[in-house]
């Protein structure tokens, strides 16, 4: 059976209706990075000490602590922090040193991927890149359907339906749409009578984290018979599957279990201890 790129001639006509009244935006300001960083790790609580840890779904969590510089507007903003652990447990954020305190606190679930792309792209021009027998062809675009079912895009032609023909196509967009992070994002809104800026501390839990430390004893013997000593070494591994990198944190590592009072489906370990 030969496939043929579906062109559909003719216009799409868009009624728009014009609700009454301003919707007056939300100032957002974003926090990329923390000025300085300090995680805790917390070993597996249900893997034993001669264990090894496992190479796929650790078991374990981080006490992440965050110090960041943010400007706060004046009435209600939303501050977004990016980069932070893809494995946070959104519940168990806190934020101090806010003026008037957060209105909430909300995970920001919307990373990039090729659907997120697609589907907040709709209405929006695109460059559509085609490839056939060696030589690419680009030309101007515009999404118009959403992420299920086939892509149909707009273009000088009409409406052509993607990767329906001999050719390999490709979408490139103009800028990342609003509402999408490269970086897992964690928002908060504030409401202060005066703009200003603050050093804050983003505390919070995250999954997805182990440790395992493994110790070299060597005994020294005096010649004389004395007093035996011993040369300890240690060597601590942590192991971490989150998509966040913590360069130049302050680490520590505890062996305890953290006393968590509420469950929730996602936790990566149902039977641990609460």
């Amino acid at each position: 059976m030969r496939a043929f790129r579906t062109i559909l001639p003719g216009l799409l006509m868009l009624s728009l209706h014009i609700l009454d009244g301003v919707a007056h935006a939300q100032e957002v300001q974003t926090s990329s990075a923390p000025d300085s960083l300090a995680v805790t790790i917390y070993r597996a609580p249900d893997r034993s000490a001669d264990e090894k840890i496992g190479r796929h779904g650790l078991r374990g969590y981080a006490l992440i602590s965050e110090t960041r510089t943010i400007r706060i507007p004046a009435g209600r903003a939303t501050i977004r922090f990016e980069g932070v652990a893809s494995g946070i447990l959104p519940e168990s954020a806190i934020v101090t040193g806010l003026p008037q305190g957060v209105r909430e606190k909300n995970l920001g679930g919307d990373l990039l991927s090729a659907a997120s792309l697609y589907s907040r792209g709709y209405a929006r021009p695109v460059t559509l890149r085609r490839t056939r027998g060696g030589r690419t062809v680009e030309e101007r675009a515009i999404i118009r359907s959403g992420p299920a079912g086939a892509a149909i895009v707009e273009t000088a032609r009409g409406f052509e339906v993607l990767n329906c023909g001999p050719t390999d196509d490709a979408l490139a967009y103009d800028a990342v749409p609003p509402g999408l992070s490269a970086k897992p994002t964690l928002s908060i809104e504030t409401d202060s009578p005066q703009a200003g800026t603050a050093i804050v501390t983003l505390s919070y839990l995250a999954w997805g984290f182990d440790w395992q430390a493994n110790y070299i004893a060597r005994l020294n013997e005096d010649e004389k018979g004395g007093a035996k000593t011993i040369d300890l070494f240690a060597w601590v591994t942590l192991a971490s599957t989150d998509l966040t990198s913590f360069e130049n944190a302050q680490t520590m590592v505890i062996a305890g279990k953290i006393n968590r009072t509420t469950n929730r489906l996602s936790n990566p370990y149902d039977g641990a201890d609460e």
